[in-house]
């Protein structure tokens, strides 16, 4: 107890010592310096916990004597009364000292409870007065405990009061990195207003998960009912039984409502815990996806899948749907001859190239360099995290990957894939010969560039199509 309380009154000694004369302390020194002369108090017999002294340290700094010397005299002043009793306190006036225990007393109330008053919030404040009057009363192991359980109630109140929603989108505002079909694409722009996805962030426990539970609640209560909620755990930090509770008891309504419940990047406390109290007929109909872009996937399966089978929609509906997606489709179309124009073209400039299911066409474990583009089948290009970054599909150019880029690391083949490889020989004798040819390449690699950014990918090497495999 004696060890605890020492330690409580070092750290408040610094602490108010920091703040009241505005100028960091070294507390591994100051530490060190306190342990080394509890060790020597101790030597001399019935010494007490030494510890700093904060009117006596602020004096000093007051009347500009902060220096060693200051603390020997002090040392030696305190030292005579081994060899001179209590004899040395004759010499000293008996008001003197009184007047010093009092302004010394009036100067810390002052100090400590009517300046800081002003630049206080009147939470803080509480507490201060709290801790004051509970050590007055009853002492100041009572007056520690009564100021750190307050401070932690407040803590808990205004924890709770963070929102642990960073944002909330749809998948009009963010879809999946999977190339979708055009009338695909359509339906989830469309429809793309009835999945929500939440992220989360921060530390859920008991003062905030309830308040989480009552704000996913109140999505199964509105008129426009979603079809999937994903909740990404991405930047979540932590989590206590309440939040697994709160999580439980909406994924057993969201099941009764027909709403599907998708886990993004939850960490296997949160799987575990989840499916130790959820039914084993409530965890099947939970989905768990190890990050975002798989969770926005599967959620436009569900909504691609249920448009698609939806009986209720008319032919003017799916008449709305064709025309939004006509435009698109003209582009597509237009697209997709310019590609098959140059490929036709290029064809005595470039090899072909096949590609099993998970080999690496660039980056990492490929084997030939060079610009290629994807004649057949899907490909993926993948981050350093080893998540998604794009998917490609027949048309799409395939960069090489600069080791010095993070975020594309490696672009491996989804489906068996061809390619038509263009390396960096050809391109030089292209460019050398064939002048016209290599315009009509590069204003489609540009092409390229900017479908690209539209769907969130741009490779760096599309802006100078002869940088990355010089």
């Amino acid at each position: 107890m004696l060890v605890l309380v020492a330690l409580i009154v070092v750290i408040m000694n610094l602490a108010g010592l920091e703040i009241t004369s505005n100028q960091d302390l070294d507390w591994n020194r100051e530490f060190r310096a306190t342990g080394l002369a509890s060790v020597v108090a101790a030597m001399g017999g019935g010494g007490t916990v030494a510890s700093m002294i904060v009117p006596a340290s602020l004096r000093s700094k007051w009347f500009g004597a902060a220096t060693r010397l200051t603390g020997i005299i002090a040392a030696l002043v305190i030292a005579g009364t081994l060899f001179l009793g209590d004899g040395l306190l004759e010499l000293v006036p008996v008001p003197l000292v009184g007047g010093i225990l009092l302004f010394a007393g009036l100067g810390m109330l002052d100090e400590g409870l009517v300046k800081s008053r002003r630049r206080l919030p009147w939470t803080e404040y509480g507490v201060i007065v709290l801790i004051a009057g509970t050590t007055v009363v009853f002492g100041l192991l009572e007056g520690v405990a009564a100021g750190m359980l307050s401070a932690l109630v407040f803590f808990v109140v205004r924890l709770s009061r963070v929102d642990l929603i960073a944002s909330r989108l749809t998948l009009r505002e963010r879809s999946s990195t999977k190339a979708r079909s055009i009338p695909d694409r359509v339906i989830l722009q469309e429809e793309g207003k009835r999945v929500l996805v939440w992220r989360i962030r921060g530390y859920i426990f008991f003062g905030s998960a309830y308040t989480l539970g009552d704000q996913l609640m109140q999505t199964l209560s509105g008129d426009s009912q979603p079809s999937c909620i994903v909740l990404d755990f991405t930047d979540v930090s932590g989590f206590d039984f309440s939040a697994v509770n709160a999580i439980t008891r909406f994924q057993q309504s969201a099941k009764a409502a027909g709403v599907t419940v998708v886990l993004s990047a939850p960490s296997e406390q949160v799987r575990a815990s989840l499916e130790r109290n959820l039914s084993s007929s409530e965890f099947a109909t939970l989905r768990v996806e190890p990050n975002l872009d798989h969770a926005l996937e599967h959620c436009e399966e569900i909504i691609i899948e249920a448009w698609k089978t939806n009986t209720d929609w008319g032919d003017e509906q799916h008449s709305m749907v064709l025309e939004r997606a006509a435009p698109e489709l003209d582009s597509h179309l237009e697209r997709r001859v310019r590609f098959e124009e140059l490929a036709s073209e290029l064809r005595s400039w470039v090899s072909l190239c096949r590609y099993a299911t998970g080999e690496a066409i660039a980056g990492l474990g490929a084997m030939r360099p060079g610009l290629q583009l994807l004649t057949a089948g899907r490909a993926s290009a993948i981050g350093a995290k080893g998540t998604r970054v794009r998917q490609y599909s027949p048309g799409d150019a395939i960069w090489p990957v600069d080791p010095a880029e993070d975020k594309v690391v490696a672009v491996s083949a989804d489906t068996p894939c061809t390619t038509m490889v263009l390396t960096p020989d050809a391109r030089r004798r292209l460019e050398k010969h064939e002048v016209q040819l290599t315009l009509n390449l590069y204003r489609y690699l540009l092409a390229e560039r900017f479908q690209g950014e539209s769907t969130g990918f741009s490779p760096k090497e599309a802006v100078d199509p002869g940088s990355g495999y010089q």
